[in-house]
């Protein structure tokens, strides 16, 4: 339950060439200016204001007992307050900021310019790890860690964005870094099932969620098949949280939704965010991980405007029938 939800209630990529068409959904604009909460779709409500340009990368961090998240374009990496519903302070720093993941020692791994940063407990820069063959003209964009501590981290092109000049990096505690998908457009959502064996990952414009065979022990991943197909009417896939029960929660940039999916694959229920179309990640946070947190942006991006939508850029929460796996550390 969100603790804080009464407290809540007081208070440099500029191009916008139309990535896909797809990714702009009346659908789901139709379904959030309903307003009306059914069985299989409920309202999550605005408990900060952020207007960021890109929010990003929201993980629960059960070193600080706070909620962390990013805003890509702002530069910034943001705390919340689960118990007060409060921020409660922002660092900045040089280079885009996509993805943030607590280490097991404190501080945080960030996906930082085209780099993985390693911070301390200040957020001061610590080490900087390369990722090996990213263009300058690339930017990360995700990432996850493994239940045995091991950075997954995407990249995207900032200046074609959509070009399949992307991948998708691991990162072992060690600090060595190894591409592990080539020819990537968008690499965004990266999750486990439940008991480690399957890989979920997104690249938005296939407009599906994958999975891969994965070995827990190596960090390796094969078997690459289709799991979730979109038509674009709710918008493309973004970010991604896996629950207990091992469902998927796929944000929908251009939707205005989160959706979830069973372990099947099925659809089981929207979560709406009112007002606020570029919706890109989600994860659950709060100490007993019952509550659905979910970034949305600000910044008109690939086609999806923000200018009639007066929550675009806040940080969401949605009181759901379900609670989070816990967080994995960077084991770095």
């Amino acid at each position: 339950m969100y603790a804080g939800r009464a407290a809540a209630a007081e208070g440099t990529e500029t191009s916008t060439t139309d990535i896909d068409q797809r990714l702009v959904s009346n659908a789901g604009r139709a379904a959030a200016a309903e307003g009306t909460e059914t069985a299989d779709m409920i309202n999550a409500e605005v408990v900060h204001a952020a207007a960021a340009g890109l929010g990003e990368g929201c993980v629960w961090s059960p070193v600080e007992d706070l909620l962390v998240w990013v805003d890509i374009l702002g530069r910034a990496v943001h705390r919340f307050d689960h118990r007060t519903g409060r921020p409660v302070g922002s660092q900045r720093y040089h280079d885009t900021v996509s993805n943030a993941a607590p280490r097991a020692g404190g501080g945080l791994a960030l996906g930082l310019g085209a780099s993985v940063a390693l911070t301390d407990t200040a957020g001061a820069v610590e080490t900087v790890i390369e990722l090996p063959g990213e263009p300058d003209s690339n930017r990360t964009n995700d990432g996850a860690v493994d239940p045995r501590g091991r950075l997954f981290q995407g990249t995207m092109s900032h200046t074609e964005p959509g070009s399949p000049a992307a991948a998708l990096h691991r990162v072992d505690g060690d600090g060595t870094a190894r591409r592990v998908l080539d020819d990537v457009m968008i690499s965004n959502g990266i999750g486990w099932s439940p008991d480690g064996s399957t890989m979920y990952y997104i690249d938005t414009l296939t407009f599906r969620v994958d999975r891969f065979d994965y070995d827990a022990d190596t960090g390796e991943i094969e078997g690459r098949r289709p799991f979730i197909t979109f038509d674009g009417s709710f918008g493309g896939p973004d970010g991604m949280t896996v629950d207990a029960e091992g469902c998927l929660w796929v944000a929908m940039f251009g939707g205005f939704n989160v959706q979830r999916f069973s372990p099947d694959g099925e659809p089981l229920e929207t979560v709406v965010t009112p007002d606020a179309p570029q919706t890109t990640c989600c994860c659950f946070g709060g100490p007993d991980l019952d509550t659905l947190y979910i970034t949305t942006g600000q910044e008109p991006i690939a086609g999806v405007p923000t200018e009639d939508e007066p929550n675009s850029g806040a940080l969401f929460a949605a009181d759901v029938d379900a609670v989070g796996l816990p967080t994995n550390l960077f084991a770095g």
